[in-house]
Protein backbone atom coordinates (compact mmCIF):
# COMPACT_ATOMS: atom_id res chain seq x y z
CA UNK A 1 0.00 0.00 0.00
CA UNK A 2 2.61 2.05 -0.46
CA UNK A 3 1.35 3.91 -3.42
CA UNK A 4 -0.38 7.08 -3.74
CA UNK A 5 -3.04 5.74 -5.78
CA UNK A 6 -6.67 5.80 -6.00
CA UNK A 7 -8.86 4.80 -2.79
CA UNK A 8 -11.55 2.29 -4.87
CA UNK A 9 -12.80 -0.39 -2.41
CA UNK A 10 -11.52 1.15 0.58
CA UNK A 11 -13.33 1.16 3.63
CA UNK A 12 -13.54 4.86 4.91
CA UNK A 13 -15.48 6.08 7.88
CA UNK A 14 -16.08 10.19 7.92
CA UNK A 15 -16.41 12.06 11.49
CA UNK A 16 -17.20 15.55 11.38
CA UNK A 17 -19.73 17.12 13.72
CA UNK A 18 -20.50 19.75 10.85
CA UNK A 19 -23.25 17.56 8.42
CA UNK A 20 -22.50 19.53 5.52
CA UNK A 21 -18.53 19.58 5.68
CA UNK A 22 -18.80 15.49 6.53
CA UNK A 23 -21.54 15.04 3.25
CA UNK A 24 -19.69 16.76 0.78
CA UNK A 25 -16.42 14.83 1.80
CA UNK A 26 -18.23 11.08 1.83
CA UNK A 27 -19.29 12.41 -2.01
CA UNK A 28 -16.00 12.96 -2.66
CA UNK A 29 -14.83 9.82 -1.73
CA UNK A 30 -17.75 7.87 -3.21
CA UNK A 31 -16.98 9.57 -6.22
CA UNK A 32 -13.52 8.20 -5.90
CA UNK A 33 -14.55 4.30 -6.01
CA UNK A 34 -14.34 4.54 -1.79
CA UNK A 35 -16.56 2.27 0.36
CA UNK A 36 -18.19 5.04 2.83
CA UNK A 37 -19.44 3.00 5.92
CA UNK A 38 -20.63 5.80 8.04
CA UNK A 39 -21.05 9.09 8.54
CA UNK A 40 -20.95 9.71 12.32
CA UNK A 41 -20.95 13.28 14.13
CA UNK A 42 -19.71 12.82 17.57
CA UNK A 43 -16.57 10.76 19.10
CA UNK A 44 -18.87 8.10 20.95
CA UNK A 45 -20.97 7.81 17.79
CA UNK A 46 -17.15 7.16 15.49
CA UNK A 47 -15.68 4.59 18.27
CA UNK A 48 -19.29 2.82 18.11
CA UNK A 49 -18.70 3.21 14.29
CA UNK A 50 -15.08 1.84 13.89
CA UNK A 51 -15.90 -1.24 16.39
CA UNK A 52 -18.84 -1.98 14.33
CA UNK A 53 -17.68 -0.94 10.96
CA UNK A 54 -14.32 -1.53 11.33
CA UNK A 55 -13.29 0.82 8.61
CA UNK A 56 -9.80 1.11 6.52
CA UNK A 57 -9.40 4.30 7.66
CA UNK A 58 -11.26 6.95 9.68
CA UNK A 59 -10.88 10.71 8.74
CA UNK A 60 -11.84 13.01 11.90
CA UNK A 61 -12.10 16.45 12.20
CA UNK A 62 -10.16 17.72 15.30
CA UNK A 63 -12.64 20.03 16.84
CA UNK A 64 -16.04 17.80 17.12
CA UNK A 65 -17.69 20.23 19.38
CA UNK A 66 -18.35 20.41 22.47
CA UNK A 67 -16.71 16.87 24.73
CA UNK A 68 -13.76 15.30 23.12
CA UNK A 69 -11.83 15.62 20.86
CA UNK A 70 -10.59 14.55 17.17
CA UNK A 71 -7.66 13.76 19.32
CA UNK A 72 -9.35 11.77 21.98
CA UNK A 73 -10.60 9.93 19.12
CA UNK A 74 -7.85 9.09 17.48
CA UNK A 75 -6.09 8.05 20.43
CA UNK A 76 -8.61 5.83 20.99
CA UNK A 77 -8.92 4.44 17.80
CA UNK A 78 -4.98 3.94 17.60
CA UNK A 79 -5.32 1.91 20.72
CA UNK A 80 -8.28 -0.20 20.12
CA UNK A 81 -8.34 -1.31 16.60
CA UNK A 82 -4.18 -0.34 15.48
CA UNK A 83 -4.67 -1.55 12.12
CA UNK A 84 -7.45 1.15 11.41
CA UNK A 85 -5.67 4.11 9.45
CA UNK A 86 -6.19 7.65 11.02
CA UNK A 87 -6.71 11.05 9.06
CA UNK A 88 -7.41 14.20 11.07
CA UNK A 89 -8.62 16.88 8.66
CA UNK A 90 -8.93 20.28 10.71
CA UNK A 91 -8.37 23.98 9.90
CA UNK A 92 -6.13 24.05 12.83
CA UNK A 93 -2.26 24.82 11.48
CA UNK A 94 -1.18 23.70 14.91
CA UNK A 95 -3.05 21.36 17.46
CA UNK A 96 -1.55 23.36 20.66
CA UNK A 97 -4.05 26.19 19.16
CA UNK A 98 -6.91 24.21 19.90
CA UNK A 99 -6.13 23.44 23.05
CA UNK A 100 -2.39 23.94 25.07
CA UNK A 101 -3.65 20.84 26.71
CA UNK A 102 -4.30 18.69 24.11
CA UNK A 103 -2.33 14.90 24.42
CA UNK A 104 0.18 14.47 21.87
CA UNK A 105 -0.83 12.80 18.81
CA UNK A 106 -0.03 9.36 18.04
CA UNK A 107 2.83 9.23 15.11
CA UNK A 108 0.56 7.06 12.92
CA UNK A 109 -2.29 9.83 12.58
CA UNK A 110 -1.84 11.38 9.72
CA UNK A 111 -2.15 15.81 10.26
CA UNK A 112 -4.35 17.44 7.18
CA UNK A 113 -5.09 21.18 7.40
CA UNK A 114 -7.88 22.22 5.36
CA UNK A 115 -6.91 25.41 3.68
CA UNK A 116 -3.72 23.54 2.55
CA UNK A 117 -5.37 20.94 0.32
CA UNK A 118 -5.93 21.38 -3.41
CA UNK A 119 -7.09 18.04 -5.10
CA UNK A 120 -8.88 15.29 -3.33
CA UNK A 121 -5.56 13.59 -4.57
CA UNK A 122 -3.88 15.06 -1.98
CA UNK A 123 -6.28 13.52 0.99
CA UNK A 124 -6.02 9.81 -0.99
CA UNK A 125 -2.72 10.19 -0.56
CA UNK A 126 -3.25 10.91 2.79
CA UNK A 127 -5.16 8.11 3.38
CA UNK A 128 -3.07 5.65 1.69
CA UNK A 129 -0.41 7.20 4.70
CA UNK A 130 -2.66 6.31 7.20
CA UNK A 131 -3.05 2.83 6.35
CA UNK A 132 0.40 2.44 5.58
CA UNK A 133 1.34 3.51 9.12
CA UNK A 134 -1.30 1.48 10.94
CA UNK A 135 0.14 -1.78 8.90
CA UNK A 136 3.54 -0.55 9.74
CA UNK A 137 4.70 -0.47 5.75
CA UNK A 138 6.26 2.71 6.26
CA UNK A 139 7.59 4.65 9.20
CA UNK A 140 5.55 7.90 11.01
CA UNK A 141 7.51 11.35 11.36
CA UNK A 142 9.02 11.72 14.98
CA UNK A 143 5.77 13.48 16.85
CA UNK A 144 8.07 16.81 17.41
CA UNK A 145 7.99 17.55 14.01
CA UNK A 146 4.51 18.51 14.35
CA UNK A 147 4.17 20.82 16.29
CA UNK A 148 6.09 24.41 15.47
CA UNK A 149 5.02 26.17 19.02
CA UNK A 150 5.54 24.89 22.51
CA UNK A 151 2.50 24.87 24.96
CA UNK A 152 3.05 28.22 26.72
CA UNK A 153 3.74 29.99 22.69
CA UNK A 154 0.18 28.84 21.82
CA UNK A 155 -1.22 30.05 25.48
CA UNK A 156 -0.06 33.66 24.83
CA UNK A 157 -0.43 33.74 21.05
CA UNK A 158 -4.30 32.92 21.83
CA UNK A 159 -4.69 35.13 24.37
CA UNK A 160 -2.78 38.39 22.37
CA UNK A 161 -5.61 37.14 19.72
CA UNK A 162 -8.62 37.63 22.27
CA UNK A 163 -6.56 41.23 22.81
CA UNK A 164 -5.57 40.47 26.25
CA UNK A 165 -3.25 43.56 27.93
CA UNK A 166 0.74 42.31 29.04
CA UNK A 167 -0.66 42.59 32.27
CA UNK A 168 -3.51 41.16 31.80
CA UNK A 169 -1.65 38.12 30.44
CA UNK A 170 0.67 38.31 33.30
CA UNK A 171 -1.97 37.60 35.10
CA UNK A 172 -3.62 34.71 33.09
CA UNK A 173 -0.47 32.89 33.36
CA UNK A 174 1.14 34.09 36.53
CA UNK A 175 4.14 35.53 35.14
CA UNK A 176 5.57 38.97 35.24
CA UNK A 177 4.57 41.53 32.49
CA UNK A 178 8.18 41.97 31.80
CA UNK A 179 8.14 38.10 30.90
CA UNK A 180 5.15 38.48 28.87
CA UNK A 181 7.07 41.48 26.49
CA UNK A 182 10.14 38.57 26.31
CA UNK A 183 7.95 36.21 25.33
CA UNK A 184 6.04 38.09 22.52
CA UNK A 185 9.56 39.26 21.45
CA UNK A 186 10.16 35.69 21.08
CA UNK A 187 7.44 34.71 19.68
CA UNK A 188 7.37 37.32 17.03
CA UNK A 189 11.09 36.22 16.06
CA UNK A 190 10.08 32.09 16.15
CA UNK A 191 6.98 33.53 13.51
CA UNK A 192 9.09 35.96 11.01
CA UNK A 193 7.20 38.62 12.25
CA UNK A 194 9.45 41.88 11.89
CA UNK A 195 8.66 45.18 14.30
CA UNK A 196 8.61 47.93 11.79
CA UNK A 197 7.28 51.30 12.10
CA UNK A 198 3.99 50.38 9.95
CA UNK A 199 4.16 46.75 11.53
CA UNK A 200 2.23 46.31 15.20
CA UNK A 201 3.60 43.24 16.17
CA UNK A 202 0.96 42.43 18.82
CA UNK A 203 -1.94 42.76 15.87
CA UNK A 204 0.63 40.87 13.15
CA UNK A 205 0.68 37.76 15.76
CA UNK A 206 -3.15 38.04 15.81
CA UNK A 207 -3.60 38.00 12.62
CA UNK A 208 -1.02 35.01 12.66
CA UNK A 209 -3.39 33.35 15.31
CA UNK A 210 -6.62 33.84 13.10
CA UNK A 211 -4.42 32.35 9.87
CA UNK A 212 -3.85 29.43 12.19
CA UNK A 213 -7.16 28.52 12.65
CA UNK A 214 -8.48 28.42 9.62
CA UNK A 215 -10.37 31.78 10.16
CA UNK A 216 -10.87 33.72 6.88
CA UNK A 217 -10.72 37.29 7.06
CA UNK A 218 -10.52 40.25 4.64
CA UNK A 219 -7.00 40.96 3.21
Amino acid sequence: MTDTGGVKGLRVLIADDHQLSAKALADSFRARGADVVGIVHSVPDALEAVRADLPDVLISDLDMGPGPSGVDLALRVRSALPATGVVLLTAYEEPKLFSSQMPALPPEVVYMVKQRVREIEELEAAVKLAIDYAHGLQSPPKPSSRSFLTESQADLLRLLAQGLSNQAIAQELSVSADSVAKSINRLAKRLGVARTTQHNVRVALSQRYFDFIGYQRER
